[in-house]
């Protein structure tokens, strides 16, 4: 089981004090226990690198990992929202019209 591995009360604790400092949005396993992901907040990629390459199971050879930027587009977290709707479709197939008419031609 993923929670019996070497280095995961350690990994724990060193994910539980960055999530107290703010620094993590959200973190946990995938459903089977099949890896897991961090949602991190940092100001730099380095900064992502710095927390990733400290946790002890990256440092024990437990875990390795893989950064992937995520450009949301909503977020309850940070009130942010596009407001999508009926006119959103509509300018957008105007735009798709547009383009592949360009692109008959």
């Amino acid at each position: 089981m993923l929670h019996n591995q070497p280095f995961m009360p350690e990994h724990a604790v060193y994910v539980q004090t960055e999530y107290n400092k703010g620094n993590i949005v959200l973190a946990g396993p995938f459903g089977g226990s099949a890896g897991g992901a961090i949602v991190i907040d940092a100001a730099t990629e380095d900064d992502v690198i710095t927390f990733a390459d400290n946790d002890p199971t990256v440092k024990n050879g437990i875990f390795s990992y893989e950064i992937k930027q995520w450009d949301y587009k909503m977020s309850n977290c940070e009130t942010e929202n596009p407001a999508f709707d009926q006119s959103y479709i509509e300018y957008k197939h105007k735009i798709q019209v547009k383009v592949m008419g360009a692109l008959v031609k």
